[in-house]
């Protein structure tokens, strides 16, 4: 713990405190706020799914539900970022390494920005489905749960650990970062997609949701790669001491 005492860990939960904030003072969240009853639910059901999502996103403005979801990415995702900044920043030439960040930022965050209306239109029809807020949370869950313990979740999560080239000079050193960005959101959807279906399921326990996921997928992020295959869900392995020690952890504890 004493590491994330260390940079680049107070800025990035820093980062993430001010998402979480932000996200707690925004305009609102996606939410079914006419789906008030299950008789309400299954008569749009009853009209296939294409109309009964379309109903959802008429009352979820797609500019809200957009800029609520980069505001969860905000309070979400910083804290996972630290071994990839680091490795960025370390790649630089020192004049460069502002703009390089910059780069990675920028194409880390388009594709999980594209991702957004996928996985919003997931958590939306999650809750269509359950036509009852805690069965479309504890449903969410128990996907992210069984997600966590498959070994194509771990074969995404060992992907995302490997780190890219990053140049020196001109556009080259720019394209480099912003495609490191790209490839790593790309691996980071595909082993976390699950977990953030949990927040907008959650209803008005959203935030403690966004809190506790984003433990779950940093608890994942710094455990130690391991071969695919079917294994107890890291975040309820974490008594495990194994897990403080890792490359990861290590790597940005010497930053």
């Amino acid at each position: 713990m004493r590491s994330f005492a260390r940079a680049p860990w107070p800025l990035l939960f820093a980062s993430a405190g001010l998402g979480l904030i932000l996200s707690a003072y925004g305009a609102g969240r996606a939410t079914l706020p006419a789906f008030c009853g299950a008789d309400t639910a299954r008569l749009l059901l009853a009209s296939g799914w294409h109309d009964a999502l379309g109903w959802a996103l008429v009352l979820n403005p797609p500019a809200r539900v957009l800029s609520d979801w980069a505001l969860m990415l905000l309070a979400m995702m910083p804290p996972l970022l630290a071994v990839p900044l680091m490795h960025v920043w370390r790649s630089s030439l020192p004049r460069r390494r502002v703009c390089a960040l910059a780069y990675f930022v920028l194409g880390y965050g388009c594709l999980w920005m594209a991702a957004g209306p996928i996985l919003i239109s997931l958590a939306l029809l999650l809750q269509l489905v359950a036509e009852n807020g805690v069965l479309a949370f504890a449903g969410a869950l128990l996907l992210a749960t069984i997600w966590s313990a498959s070994p194509w979740q771990r074969a995404a999560l060992n992907r995302s650990h490997r780190l890219r080239r990053i140049g020196l000079f001109g556009w080259a050193a720019d394209r480099e970062c912003l495609t490191f960005g790209a490839v790593h959101a790309l691996w980071c959807v595909a082993s976390c997609w699950a977990w953030m279906l949990v927040p907008p399921a959650a209803g008005r326990w959203h935030i403690p949701a966004m809190m506790f996921a984003g433990a779950v997928m940093l608890g994942e992020r710094l455990a130690a790669p391991s071969r695919p295959r079917w294994r107890l869900p890291t975040f309820l392995s974490l008594l495990d001491r194994r897990l403080i020690f890792t490359p990861q952890l290590i790597a940005a504890r010497h930053a």
